[in-house]
């Protein structure tokens, strides 16, 4: 079920009205029912995977619990992680690693013929595989005990919000929650509602707008000159922010209408002045899952500045891995390692030329939003050939009369968006968001609610389709 259809506004509607009419004690069955219906609405037999994660990590989580020895604490944590990457690895892998295999061996003259798998990736199995791995870690590092009640583990995991595409939340932070007794708060409802307008704002208006130019070129990039290809890609840059920001905002948003706070997972990377910045504020929840169970058990920094930065190398590989199963993706993470690299060796070796300032400050923006950019034709292109394609063309084929192969009046429409979204991003930076849409004028908050619903219906691509990042 998508988060932005009319669907999951009706099925948002009947979860929420009994959850506050029941008594306390039955809530937490009530969302467990609702968050497996939520599940089971597209592809029902692929619940039974939420449930053997649940299983693995509860009875893995409780025996190290009681375990002491610490040999037989780390067979648990192997048991644990590859029990949980297994499902990961078949869906999502089998075939990469096959046809990668195959190629090795033609390139050595030797015949391969890979065996591929025609399996249907179960949605959501790359987040809420990080989320189980993490509870069963956090036991393993005693960060916090070991999950008792069966049910909660498994509201956990299928937590409806968060289940497609996150936040990747933390037991320890979620689960406490479910027994917190929640009343109906108006404020709490109207700042929960306000995130999901915005967020269907995002996806509506402005993702899926710009996603119809995007796809124009991308589709067929030997059609198009540089100008185009570039933007196209930073078209790309602003629609996979705005599309995957904006299930954040309305999977949080529904959060809190049940009474429920989960960490922020943007904060507005299109302001990051260096890469090291930028990963603070883009995917939060994902950068700090891997920095606390991958950079920091490699080593983090504690073994000098060259291992720390090889630390951080495999990180990224690891993660551009995560997001696909394609050698794009891949490069796509060594892209983001080096330049990190880059950068460290420039903050080490290099002193500072430019003095501190707010011209200081913008050039660097600028700087990493257009790095962080182009870094995105290895995320959109479908292939390593299109992608050097691309990049090719960017640098050496730029015609600026050719940047507008589609409907203008589509390019006018997401040019608005970007508009809308750079005044609203600029505004909250600096401070003012709470001024405009919390501020005690009625009469202000509510045209800005209005002027959103109007946009929506108007401007909005109704049929836009599922989530970038809900199809990772």
């Amino acid at each position: 079920m998508r988060l932005n259809s009319l669907d999951y506004i009706f099925f948002l509607l009947a979860v929420i009205g009994p959850f506050f009419a029941i008594p306390p004690r039955h809530r937490k069955s009530w969302l467990l029912v609702a968050s497996l219906l939520f599940y089971m609405y597209g592809s029902p037999v692929f619940v039974l995977l939420i449930f053997y994660s649940t299983t693995v990590n509860y009875f893995v989580g409780r025996r190290l619990e009681l375990t002491v020895a610490g040999g037989a604490r780390k067979r648990l944590m192997v048991v644990s992680c590859v029990a949980n990457l297994g499902p990961l690895l078949l869906f999502k892998y089998y075939n990469f690693f096959a046809v990668s295999w195959a190629g090795v061996l033609h390139a050595a003259g030797l015949p391969a013929q890979p065996q591929l798998l025609h399996l249907v990736l179960p949605i959501g199995i790359s987040f809420y595989t990080l989320e189980a791995i993490a509870c069963t870690a956090d036991v393993y590092f005693r960060r916090s005990p070991a999950e008792t009640d069966y049910r909660k583990l498994l509201l956990f995991l299928a937590f409806f919000p968060t289940l497609l595409a996150g936040p990747i939340v933390r037991a320890r932070h979620l689960i406490p929650q479910f027994d917190r007794t929640s009343t109906f708060q108006y404020e709490r409802v109207r700042e929960g509602l306000l995130k999901i307008l915005w967020g269907l704002f995002k996806k509506i208006v402005i993702a899926d707008r710009l996603g119809l130019y995007v796809d124009l070129v991308y589709d067929r990039p030997t059609y198009h000159v540089g100008s185009t290809l570039l933007l196209a890609t930073f078209f790309f840059g602003f629609q996979v922010y705005c599309d995957f920001s904006a299930y954040s905002d309305i999977a949080i948003g529904t959060s809190q209408i049940l009474g429920f706070d989960l960490l922020r997972n943007f904060r507005r990377p299109l302001f990051a002045s260096s890469f090291r910045d930028y990963w603070t504020r883009w995917h939060i929840s994902l950068s700090t899952w891997f920095r606390d169970y991958v950079y920091i058990p490699l080593g983090g920094n504690r073994r000098g500045f060259w291992i720390a930065n090889l630390n951080v190398l495999i990180v990224f590989l690891v993660s551009g891995l995560w997001h696909g199963a394609k050698w794009t993706f891949v490069l796509w993470g060594l892209y983001h390692g080096l330049f990190l690299l880059a950068q460290n060796l420039w903050h080490r070796y290099v002193p500072a030329m430019i003095p501190s300032g707010p011209a200081k400050r913008w050039l660097q923006v600028a700087a990493t939003f257009t790095v962080v950019g182009l870094s995105r034709v290895f995320f959109r292109a479908s292939s390593v050939t299109d992608a050097l394609y691309i990049y090719r063309e960017i640098f050496t084929h730029f015609d600026a009369a050719r940047f507008f192969p589609g409907s203008l009046t589509q390019m006018a429409y997401g040019l608005f968006g970007i508009g809308v979204l750079l005044a609203v991003e600029t505004f909250t930076e600096l401070g003012g968001y709470p001024t405009l849409f919390l501020a005690p004028s009625k009469p202000l908050r509510w045209l800005a609610y209005a002027v959103g619903a109007i946009l929506l219906l108007l401007v909005g691509v109704l049929d836009g389709g599922q989530f970038i990042y809900a199809q990772f």
